[in-house]
């Protein structure tokens, strides 16, 4: 076969959660990577004002480097940018605080192109509990079953990625429509060290998810990876070949939480906002990503390992971001 015809039965690679600080070398490494399409972070804490700044931010990131990136809002749109060879984007938000306490927000939000909100990150907000909270608290019974309903209405998924279990049991019950694990792994593969679980899902969380039709992204961030920094990519090939095996193949994607181009000041913005002091959130600084993944410019060999891992090329399409076009294509829209 030769490199073209290779080129054309690549399968579209999606990253369902990146937070680089957005400029024109991540874009580029995309290119270099051949990943199509990546979902976003707009907002962790910030507030609706702040968001719409971030928006602004982001759409003349897309004029000015068009030859690269291209907003998505639909599967369509997904599949279209990716086979031009550029990436497409999805917007996203990993926390409700641009929605504030106003529920007209939403949609609002959703107008400008955000498909993808995570309830909360990593502590307790008025829709939902983190995963830093103790897991007695769930999904609020009002304003967040109002709020999930809403992101059912009109088209946006559902992430609970930075959510206790209860939250991320309640709203994968509460949701008329699939949800998403964007970034996260199964605690049963990873261990039972407390610091690498409080993001991580149990095997009863992720079956459940798999049987509404949702997703998993399985993550190279290092403080949930077994192993952390040391992690091998023989090892993260396990672990795919383990959840698929655990929830089937078409739950399983990829979700690296990739991040580069922050200087360490900004780690206190995401562990603390400004609910809390420094002092309050320990800070050691950013943790070294493992030698198998520096950027996306390492998704190609990442592929290969699954092939080598007996994966077949369908199930590898899917891995790879078939699983979450899918999803995407049945989220995305509003309910009829």
């Amino acid at each position: 076969m030769d490199h073209q015809s290779a080129q054309l039965r690549a399968p579209i690679i999606v990253d369902a959660l990146q937070f680089n600080k957005p400029e024109r070398a991540r874009f580029l490494e995309w290119q270099k990577g051949r990943v199509g399409c990546v979902h976003v972070t707009l907002a962790i804490w910030e507030s609706a004002r702040e968001t719409l700044s971030a928006i602004g931010e982001w759409n003349r990131l897309l004029e000015n480097n068009a030859d690269l990136i291209a907003l998505a809002t639909t599967a369509d749109e997904i599949e279209a940018i990716a086979a031009s060879g550029r990436t497409a984007i999805v917007y996203g938000f990993q926390d409700t605080s641009p929605f504030e306490d106003d529920i007209e927000l939403i949609e609002i939000f959703y107008k400008l192109g955000v498909r993808i909100a995570q309830l909360t990150y990593n502590v307790q907000n008025r829709i939902a509990s983190g995963c830093w909270e103790s897991d007695e608290n769930g999904v609020s019974q009002f304003f967040g079953r109002n709020v999930i309903a809403e992101m059912n209405r009109l088209g946006m998924l559902i992430d609970v990625s930075h959510c206790t279990e209860r939250s991320s049991s309640d709203a994968i019950e509460y949701s008329s429509r699939p949800i998403a694990i964007t970034h996260a792994n199964p605690s049963a593969f990873v261990g039972t060290d407390i610091e690498l679980n409080r993001r991580n899902k149990s095997t009863a969380l992720i079956k459940r998810l798999a049987e509404r039709n949702g997703v998993l992204g399985l993550s190279m961030y290092p403080k949930i990876m077994r192993d952390g920094s040391n992690c091998t990519l023989d090892t993260f090939t396990e672990m795919v070949a383990w959840t698929v095996e655990t929830i089937g193949i078409d739950a399983v994607g990829i979700g690296t939480d990739f991040y580069d181009g922050w200087p360490v000041s900004e780690i206190k913005w995401w562990r603390a906002g400004r609910w809390a002091r420094e002092s309050a959130v320990p800070i050691t600084g950013f943790s070294s990503w493992p030698s198998w993944f520096q950027s996306p410019v390492d998704f190609p060999a990442l592929i290969d390992a699954l092939e080598k891992r007996g994966f077949s090329s369908e199930e590898v399409a899917k891995i790879a971001g078939g699983n979450w076009v899918r999803l995407f294509r049945e989220s995305f829209a509003p309910m009829q």
